[in-house]
Order: structure tokens, then C-alpha cells, then sequence
């Protein structure tokens, strides 16, 4: 009455294809990486940027005010 014997569900030559649902998603998430460190790159340029405009405004200054006092 009981069958205890493994059932074959798929033909062990078949190979299941990742879904192109699936493959869409990974695509999508891979961009928005690589976007998510295009950005962080740009953003830590425009900091670096900015502090060395401000590191040589403050140098300017320092100079100027040196040069004021003979």
C-alpha cells in the first residue's frame, strides 16, 4: 500500500534556467551599484575639491595678513 521509494520528479539531464525575471532583477541591482559608486566617487571629488579651495583661501589670507604686518 505505501510506495517508500524516491519519487523522480525531473530527469536529472534537465537543467533548470535561472528566470529572465530573475536575470533582470540582477541587472537592475548591478546597475544601481555601480550608479550608487559613481556618485559616492563624484561626491568625495567635489569635497576634496572644496577643501583644498578653502585650505588655499585660508593660506591667502594667512599671507596677506603676514605681508600686513612689516
Amino acid at each position: 500500500m505505501n510506495n517508500l521509494r524516491p519519487v523522480k520528479l525531473q530527469d536529472s539531464a534537465v537543467k533548470a534556467r535561472p528566470s529572465s525575471k530573475w536575470t533582470s532583477r540582477k541587472v537592475a541591482i548591478g546597475l544601481l551599484v555601480t550608479l550608487i559608486v559613481a556618485v559616492m566617487i563624484a561626491w568625495f571629488g567635489f569635497l576634496g575639491w572644496g577643501m583644498l579651495e578653502l585650505l588655499w583661501a585660508v593660506a591667502a589670507w594667512i599671507e596677506k595678513l603676514w605681508a600686513a604686518f612689516p
